[in-house]
């Protein structure tokens, strides 16, 4: 147990350390030095060290001359294979209802048709009959009209030449 305390102590004075260096208040800076343990100012001197070079070395950034492209071509394949990994989900599951649907319809089929009478060259007969009928009949009833027309004509035309000669002396 007393282990356990020493090295709870040990970070919360390394944790109090630390984030004194990241503070800019000059009165943190103090309370961190008040530190008495030796392990704590050790720890204090390093990490006052290596802030002082992290933040004096310039970082060197070059980018290498692709790398827009390919993070791009990176997302693009991406975004394809998650369509593609869509579609074949969504068309494994599409035959089976597909199959129900068909099946349903089937048996729907069977048991709603009506059943029909065998049809007999009687009923094939009839209707060619009546077609022959129907083409002798109908220049009769098409011109019948036309036929009136031309009778009424040669009565009035007949009528009006008996007054003419009737009124010539």
């Amino acid at each position: 147990m007393p282990k356990f305390e020493v090295t709870m102590k040990t970070l919360l004075a390394r944790f109090r350390i630390s984030n004194a260096l990241d503070d800019a208040n000059p009165a943190r800076k103090q309370v961190s030095r008040r530190s008495r343990s030796e392990e704590a100012r050790q720890f204090e001197e390093t990490s006052r060290l290596l802030d002082c070079r992290l933040k004096s070395v310039q970082p060197v950034q070059t980018v290498p001359d692709g790398l827009h492209e390919s993070v791009m071509n990176a997302v693009r394949s991406a975004s394809r294979t998650q369509e593609q990994q869509f579609a074949p989900k969504m068309l494994r599951w599409l035959p089976a209802p597909a199959l129900a649907l068909l099946i349903v319809g089937w048996i729907w089929w069977a048991f709603n048709r009506e059943e029909q009478e065998p049809q007999s060259l009687t009923t094939a007969g009839a209707v060619l009959e009546q077609s022959y009928e129907l083409t002798r009949q109908a220049p009769a009833a098409v011109l019948a009209p036309l036929s009136n027309e031309m009778e009424s004509l040669n009565r009035d035309f007949r009528n009006a030449v008996d007054f003419l000669v009737a009124s010539v002396p």
